[in-house]
């Protein structure tokens, strides 16, 4: 006798089984993070408590178990790489169609989603340009006046105020009119001045990719519901990281039903310069009463002497909601606190300290990671780690598509697939060169300005023929036509139209004769090939993303996280030198937390404003990475502005348990007092 099984009754029996075994691996509290599913809810996960696994394995029940279909599921990340692993993971459990049917994206490219979805009921064309911060800074340098092109101080505070005033909804002429200064009122001036060339020239920048939906969103009824209905469940990760605008956007596209899942650890909030508020925690329960809150406390990284002094010291900040992080793991040597009589002195014990390890307990170089405050931190660790033959590596987040050699090639893309994009034109037009020089293209600008056309047209128009000789007017037609060709090709064949640019112009003889040194023209060589393999890639598409159009790949270039393409090699075994803030979501062994002096740590603005909170989570961050062993250093004199000053103690170090630290000298415990 034959039973006869169905293959969908296979498939059920499977999920079940694959669904049990995923539950097996949860702890108590995680299980209930994955099966609540109805109604909002905040998950409180700490530093090392399996936010990620959560997530992962909470998409998986909610299409097993609570048959949801995917397409009605989105994850929301801050960085593509995190969605890049959550994707990842999911394909151990679920086909490759249904994780292409689920939007696991970050916050920009959602609010670009929802734009280009919803584009008719927007004034301006599909085919827009995406401007990221650098994009920005050369811009204003061309909107204001010339002594001040070279303050970097001023061009990143007007972008922070524009940025500000876009995630508060606010017009140029609404911020104009709230100004309280004179500064203020010429930030808004150039606000207006910004805001009407990005217009004209049918760009939008980070910030409007989530300021325009949230807007369209709230104003248009009918949107606000197609969304709500196709957005069945909503996922958060690094909730404490989410802007005002982000917010709001998560308000509108879960109103309708509250089921959603934000996962976030307001200690770890340390991004309030990018305007993340941490309060948005506190929000919620104000926004949504019927909130479940759920703390993940296990932590799976640190030793527990470790965590005991990261818990005491946050427990100095004010908290919204109370956790305390635990370890069922060893609980370890104690914390050292390494004292120099200066900043060099500061990095040869360092140096001594890692060579010891690694020649004497044989721990690998990679084992070791060096967190600072600043960048320039960096550079006396250099000098000694080169004088000591000591390996590492600087993770200092500079974008592979930042290089010039790329971004040239990008502008080119960008006014293959939007014309009107004034400032890619600009930058293309005479590079390599043309013979088009400054002059014809100010002479360009002012009769672009004059007729109401951007450069592209302009420079199609007939009648520019009065306002140049013959031979500079041929040298543009010549330009504009094999732009025009470009454009065709993008649509026929976007696969050789790379090649075909990178021939035409003879790029890589130009970078050639601009580079000259061989290593760097090689290196260049190397990048371009790199580009030019990841678009055939895109166009092509694979088993978890779908093929994609030029246009479309140009916009995922651009929402690319600065730290997602990162030219490095993981294998080497070199010590990792970095920023705090570059350290979160990161995990090492060993761990050295240096400058713990006031003033750098925290911090002099921050003294300064009396602001200490923000602070003390950074230090919070950069504990909670070491897995076994944590040092702290500082000096007894640095140099500040060419003179050597006597240093005080960082207030954090005299907020660790006084048991399970252990100081490298005798000291006098007393943070108002030079203790050395």
């Amino acid at each position: 006798m034959h039973i006869y099984v169905s293959s969908e009754k296979i498939n059920y029996f499977t999920h079940i089984k694959s669904l049990n075994l995923i539950m097996m691996s949860l702890n108590f509290v995680q299980k209930n993070a994955v099966k609540f599913t109805s109604g909002p809810c905040l998950i409180l996960a700490g530093a090392g408590s399996g936010k990620t696994k959560v997530i992962i394995k909470k998409i998986i029940y909610l299409i097993q178990k609570c048959h949801y279909k995917p397409k009605n599921i989105i994850a929301v990340t801050f960085t593509n790489k995190a969605a890049h692993e959550i994707r990842m993971r999911l394909l151990k459990h679920l086909n490759s169609l249904q994780i292409r049917d689920i939007i696991i994206s970050t916050f920009h490219s959602l609010g670009l989603e929802i734009i280009k979805k919803e584009i008719i009921y927007l004034n301006f064309n599909l085919n827009f340009s995406i401007f990221d911060e650098q994009d920005q800074i050369n811009l204003i340098k061309k909107l204001i006046k010339k002594n001040i092109k070279n303050d970097i101080f001023f061009l990143k505070k007007l972008i922070f105020m524009i940025s500000y005033w876009k995630n508060k909804f606010l017009t140029p002429l609404k911020a104009r009119s709230l100004a309280n200064s004179h500064e203020e009122k010429n930030f808004a001036d150039l606000y207006k001045k910004y805001t009407t060339y990005l217009n004209e020239s049918n760009i939008l920048d980070f910030d409007d990719l989530i300021c325009i939906p949230t807007q369209l969103l709230k104003k248009n009824k009918t949107i606000r519901n197609r969304w709500q209905n196709k957005i069945l469940y909503l996922l958060v990760d690094e909730y404490q990281d989410t802007n005002n605008s982000q917010y709001e956007l998560i308000k509108i596209l879960t109103n309708m039903n509250s089921n959603f899942t934000l996962v976030g650890d307001d200690d770890q909030s340390i991004y309030s310069w990018r305007g993340a508020k941490p309060q948005n925690i506190f929000f919620l329960k104000k926004d949504f009463p019927a909130l479940t809150v759920i703390k993940m406390e296990q932590n799976y990284r640190s030793y527990g002497r470790i965590l005991k002094a990261a818990n005491k010291l946050i427990s100095n900040n004010s908290h919204y909601f109370k956790k305390n992080l635990f370890s069922t793991l060893k609980y370890g040597n104690k914390i050292k606190i390494i004292i120099a009589e200066n900043e060099e002195m500061e990095a040869e014990k360092i140096a001594k300290k890692i060579i010891y390890q690694n020649f004497f307990k044989k721990i690998p170089y990679e084992d070791h990671a060096i967190l600072y405050r600043g960048k320039h931190q960096s550079q006396i660790l250099e000098k000694i780690f080169l004088k000591k033959n000591i390996p590492y590596v600087i993770s200092n987040y500079t974008s592979f598509f930042s290089r010039p050699e790329i971004r040239i090639l990008l502008n080119y893309l960008r006014v293959i697939t939007n014309p009107n994009d004034n400032y890619a034109f600009l930058k293309i037009i005479n590079t390599p060169h043309r013979g088009i020089g400054l002059v014809t293209l100010n002479k360009l600008e002012q009769w672009s300005i004059q007729n109401k056309k951007n450069l592209f047209e302009a420079s199609k128009n007939i009648k520019i023929k009065e306002i140049f000789s013959i031979k500079t007017f041929k040298k543009i037609e010549t330009f504009i036509s094999w732009i025009q060709k470009k454009i065709e090709t993008s649509y026929l064949n976007p696969s050789i139209l790379l090649s075909e640019i990178i021939t035409d112009t003879k790029y890589i003889s130009w970078l050639s004769k601009t580079l000259k040194e061989p290593k760097r023209i090689q290196l260049s060589v190397d990048n371009i090939k790199i580009l030019s393999n990841w678009l055939k890639e895109m166009l092509k598409g694979n088993d978890c993303d779908k093929p994609l159009t030029l246009l479309q790949i140009m916009k995922k270039i651009k929402l690319q996280n600065i730290a997602d393409h990162k030219i490095k090699n993981n294998n080497l075994n070199q010590v990792k030198l970095m920023t705090l803030h570059a350290s979160k979501g990161l995990e090492f062994p060993s761990v050295f937390i240096i400058g713990m002096n006031e003033g750098i740590l925290p911090n002099i603005k921050s003294i300064n404003n009396n602001d200490i909170e923000e602070e003390r989570r950074l230090t919070y961050v950069g504990m909670t990475r070491a897995k076994k062993q944590l040092f702290f250093t500082l000096c007894q004199k640095r140099i500040q502005y060419g003179q050597i000053i006597n240093t005080v103690p960082s207030r954090f170090l005299f907020e660790l348990p006084e048991e399970d630290i252990e100081w490298d000298q005798k000291y006098i415990q007393d943070k108002n007092s030079y203790f050395f």
